[in-house]
């Protein structure tokens, strides 16, 4: 912003008057805004004697703490501020958060069932107590939570991007697809959601929406390989084999050792004769098939007309010691393994891409 003070005059305002705890905190704020949560921690711990007693002090300082992985000592002091002043909800709140990344999930439930003690319809503790029932496996529990989340805050984006994966893993495509639809409403650059709503999409038969959804998941998300794993996936069913092929391509440049591009591109290249595609991507993740796979891979090349990189394949398979029962009969008789499918393609749903699914107050 414009108005704001630039981080010298911050500077100087703490040296002016380090006693006032507010030139403390925006000063570390400031360094956690620009990523230079090591100058954060530095100040935090040159002024914890001045300000041991303020609970702000010691909430920025613990989330400081956090943010730098120090979870031990930011738990300490979480516990401290909830011994301090019991009836304020942000250290109890972020010291949830914390026990829940951490994978201490019950005392993260415990925690935010405290949270709700003092504030009933605080969204951020009933979303994260969603989250702690979503990570023990009962999606159907947490989906209640986000619902009460949504009801309350309507505008709640992480609440309606983690009810609609719950949505998603209960097999309710359509809920789920309403739900994602509302987390991009309020939040259009929000790419794990755009990406989750073509998952919804693709399940529902509506393969034109689910591209669309995918191209801005890609556009935000410009590292995502996955994303263009699941459009490949899309164009197979449309059999536009050459789009899902480029897919493909956009997907193993991004994540060359993900074998899910490199099995889209196989599967594409398939259903396009293109051998040498084919040849390529079975090199590529050799190491993650069976035998009965591989020799269903050599069997394919065969069978589009490519014998030398059949053979290629067969004899590279038995220098790395991949050859088996399977793999050494095709050269004596046709391999019993299934016709690969084009839908076989490894798409995934990245429930939770970012860091967006627990809610902090502090």
């Amino acid at each position: 912003m414009a108005n704001e003070p630039s981080l010298l005059e911050l500077k100087r305002r703490c040296e002016k008057d380090p006693q006032e705890v507010g030139n403390v905190i925006d000063l570390v704020r400031r360094y956690s805004s620009l990523g230079k949560h090591g100058e954060a921690l530095k100040l935090c711990r040159s002024m914890i004697k001045r300000h041991s007693r303020a609970y702000s002090f010691l909430l920025e300082f613990a989330n400081v703490l956090y943010r730098n992985d120090d979870i031990k000592e930011a738990r300490l002091i979480f516990k401290r501020l909830t011994e301090l002043k019991p009836d304020r909800v942000e250290a109890w709140n972020n010291l949830g958060i914390l026990e829940l990344s951490a994978g201490n999930l019950e005392e993260a439930h415990e925690v935010f069932d405290c949270v709700l003690k003092l504030e009933p319809r605080n969204v951020g503790a009933l979303c994260n107590i969603g989250n702690y029932f979503a990570d023990k496996g009962d999606e159907a529990l947490a989906a209640t939570y986000f619902e009460r989340a949504v009801d309350i805050r309507p505008d709640f984006t992480e609440a309606w991007y983690n009810l609609g994966n719950s949505y998603m893993s209960l097999n309710r495509f359509s809920d789920a697809k309403d739900a994602l639809e509302k987390a991009v409403f309020y939040e259009e650059s929000f790419g794990s959601a755009h990406k989750n709503l073509g998952f919804a999409c693709e399940q529902l038969g509506e393969y034109d929406k689910a591209l669309s959804c995918y191209g801005k998941a890609a556009a935000l998300n410009k590292d995502d390989a996955g994303v263009h794993v699941n459009m490949a996936g899309v164009h197979m069913r449309m059999e536009m084999y050459g789009k899902a092929l480029e897919c493909g391509k956009r997907a193993v440049r991004l994540a060359p050792a993900e074998p899910s591009g490199w099995n889209a591109l196989r599967s594409a290249a398939l259903q396009l004769n293109d051998g040498r595609a084919y040849h390529r991507a079975v090199i590529a993740f050799i190491g993650s098939i069976d035998d009965d796979s591989l020799a269903r891979s050599i069997r394919d090349l065969r069978k589009m007309g490519f014998e030398r990189e059949a053979e290629e394949l067969q004899q590279y398979a038995v220098k790395i010691n991949k050859a088996g029962v399977s793999v050494d009969a095709l050269p004596f008789a046709e391999s019993r393994a299934p016709t690969l499918q084009a839908e076989a393609i490894n798409q995934q749903l990245y429930k939770i891409i970012n860091n967006r699914s627990a809610v902090g107050r502090g």
